[in-house]
């Protein structure tokens, strides 16, 4: 660390002396997982960088280090600006081996990587079930795994690293949003906190050689008080460091219960909060069975506004008379929107796909979403932003409806979720989701309220009513 520009802090000096135990039986390294759960800012980078350059350099055999962040463009943003950069100014520099074209960081598609002049290679990989196939791997670092929906993942990268005695897995992250959302962080964190409730009851169990799990958690305790600098300084272990309580501070009072996530490590499961949508109306007009019937729909696409999130959202009309809402994609990052992503029963669907086979209007907020607009033309995918009239009414439209028993869902998590945690603000006389201070994405909330708006504004041109269509269907 030292070498690369940084003196370890206190948290990191404690993580490194313990990851770092050799097994006194066989001289390996005694962990082969670490899970390490963080806020942000906590100095990630500075362990992780550190760590893997002591993997290229300090071994008697040639290493393979795969790092993998939320999606692969994350991934390469990562392993440009700051590993390659960071060892780049080091006197580490002498030991990458150049290209022919002299350029120390290779940037062929789908090999990005940096080599060692000891035959160690330090790569980047997708988040997919595919990653790390065809390599033996001594280390492999999942960074910000709060994004991964499940441990495909991992069964990928497992069996790379069997051939390797001493290989370690990394996984280093912030909590997610949701326990819902982010599966296989919420099951590192729940077994890693069961055991060492085990081990501080019986310290005797730290002698089962099956213990290979290093588990780091820094969090506030659910009952502390999110305004008091003691709480800050209990679980921010990088307060004093690289950061003050005048900076917390600023960032408590301005992101509200956005700051609860990032900085306290809560996951929003865990918070109280009531919903806008009253929970009982809304299980009401949910029906599993719901489906759209007639020929006109409408696409809301939505991007939080961090971009680690986004969903597809269509409004049609059921046979009984309904607005059917229905949320068709729904995932992490933005680079799946057009094109789709994936396989199988896992495949997040794309526009070009959807409208291909339901043709429908698509509509975006300008605001989070405009810059998809490159990729939808580029796509030949026709798309309106949406008129700021129809999406300050869009919110309480959905609420009258739901009231009404005029729109119907399919009783999917993904809008479950989102009401559940979605926070709202007034605007004049009225009011509207608010992203920044829910405590995980509303995306899928917000592109089906916006949806459903703007359908009914279609509807009447098609000479429909649906408040007709509704009692008609009600009085047979």
């Amino acid at each position: 660390m030292r070498l690369l520009g940084w003196e370890p802090m206190p948290w990191q000096r404690d993580v490194l002396d313990v990851a770092f135990e050799i097994d006194p039986e066989t001289g390996m390294l005694w962990y082969s997982e670490i899970v390490i759960i963080v806020p942000r800012q906590s100095g990630k980078s500075s362990l992780v960088i550190p760590w893997g350059m002591h993997r290229m350099m300090m071994w008697p055999d040639r290493q393979y280090l795969l790092y993998i962040a939320q999606t692969r463009a994350k991934a390469l943003e990562k392993l440009v600006e700051e590993h390659h950069h960071r060892i780049l100014g080091s006197k580490f520099k002498g030991q990458l081996v150049p290209n022919r074209r002299g350029a120390t960081l290779h940037l062929s598609h789908g090999d990005e990587h940096m080599r060692f002049r000891n035959g160690s290679k330090w790569a980047i990989d997708a988040p997919t079930e595919d990653a790390g196939h065809g390599g033996t791997l001594g280390l492999t670092i999942g960074d910000e795994v709060f994004a991964q929906k499940d441990d495909r993942l991992e069964a990928a990268l497992l069996p790379a690293t069997t051939a390797v005695p001493d290989s370690q897995s990394m996984w280093i992250s912030t909590v997610g949003e949701s326990k819902a959302k982010s599966p296989f962080l919420w099951k590192k964190a729940e077994a890693g906190r069961a055991r060492s409730e085990l081990l501080r009851a019986d310290p005797r169990a730290l002698n089962n050689p099956g213990y290979r799990t290093l588990y780091v958690e820094y969090s506030a305790p659910e009952d502390a008080d999110p305004d008091d600098p003691l709480t800050w300084w209990a679980c921010m272990p990088a307060l004093g460091f690289t950061t003050t309580v005048g900076k917390i501070a600023v960032f408590r009072d301005t992101m509200k219960d956005g700051f609860y996530r990032p900085f306290l490590n809560w996951w929003g499961d865990d918070l109280a909060s009531d919903w806008k949508i009253p929970e009982e109306r809304w299980a009401v007009v949910g029906d599993a069975d719901s489906q759209i019937a007639r020929p006109e729909l409408v696409y809301v696409v939505d991007i939080s506004p961090d971009r680690d999130w986004a969903s597809i959202v269509v409004a049609g009309v059921n046979k009984r008379g309904q607005y059917h809402v229905e949320v068709v994609s729904d995932g992490p990052g933005t680079g799946w929107l057009v094109h789709g992503e994936g396989d199988g029963d896992d495949r997040l669907i794309g526009l070009r796909e959807l409208l291909e086979h339901d043709p429908g209007a698509v509509y975006y907020e300008h605001k989070t979403t405009g810059t998809l607009l490159p990729d939808l033309v580029a796509a030949e995918i026709e798309a309106e932003p949406m008129p700021a009239a129809d999406m300050m009414v869009a919110a309480p439209g959905l609420l009258d409806l739901v009231l009404n028993k005029r729109v119907a869902h399919l009783e999917q998590a993904e809008l479950t979720d989102a009401l559940a945690a979605a926070q709202t603000s007034k605007v004049g006389d009225g009011w509207k989701w608010v992203r920044g201070k829910s405590l995980r994405p509303i995306t899928a909330l917000v592109a089906a309220s916006y949806a459903v708006r703007m359908l009914a504004l279609k509807l009447p041109d098609l000479a429909y009513d649906p408040v007709a269509a509704l009692r008609a269907a009600n009085s047979k």
